[in-house]
């Protein structure tokens, strides 16, 4: 049988995700040292889910995007990502940590509000909300389910995006894919 998202669980997964960001102003979407797809296309997802723009929702990153593909979908989908410090991200009243936990910055990052990842559990996680999904090959996947849920206009942009980001985490979905990320991967090829 196709795998279905469960509906129910996603919205109310969607429901405590909007409270915790409801009374900020402006939401730093944190990605790893070195943006690869997968967390790129997750934070644009986001940015969708919650109705957030650029402005109010930028991407930030310590580190620098190296990989040459990974400049060439940053320069394709008109995305940017901003240089993070300790202290531009203390000034957030929301910070959210996707495809990767907050232990990863050690002491760089004061706190993260939101969690949302496919890799792993490395230690206890202190945040408003949390969505750790080890059995799916990519956080875009998740972001599908979101998106899905929030019945949210996924745009061909939006849509070319997380394709490459499932299809880069999981090697063309044959590296840790599971059901979800393919029937993910399934929906979005259309809008691409």
């Amino acid at each position: 049988s196709i795998y279905d998202i469960d509906l129910d669980a996603t919205q109310a997964r969607l429901e405590q995700l909007r409270k915790v960001v409801a009374s900020a102003e402006r939401v730093a979407l944190l990605l790893q040292d070195d943006p690869d797809p997968d967390g790129i296309a997750s934070a644009i997802a986001l940015r969708t889910v919650l109705g957030r723009n650029r402005a109010t929702t930028p991407l930030f990153s310590f580190g620098e995007t190296t990989r040459a593909e990974n400049l060439a979908m940053l320069r394709l989908l008109d995305v940017s990502i901003e240089k993070a410090d300790t202290e531009t991200l203390r000034a957030f009243p929301c910070v959210a940590v996707l495809d990767m936990q907050p232990a990863y910055f050690d002491d760089r990052l004061a706190h993260a509000h939101i969690v949302i990842d496919h890799h792993p559990r490395v230690t206890t996680i202190d945040a408003e909300y949390c969505d750790l999904r080890p059995q799916y090959g990519a956080t875009a996947t998740i972001l599908t389910e979101y998106l899905e849920a929030s019945e949210a206009d996924v745009s061909q942009r939006l849509a070319t995006a997380l394709l490459y980001g499932i299809k880069s985490d999981t090697l063309m979905l044959n590296r840790q894919t599971g059901p979800a990320d393919l029937r993910a991967f399934m929906s979005l090829y259309p809008l691409t």
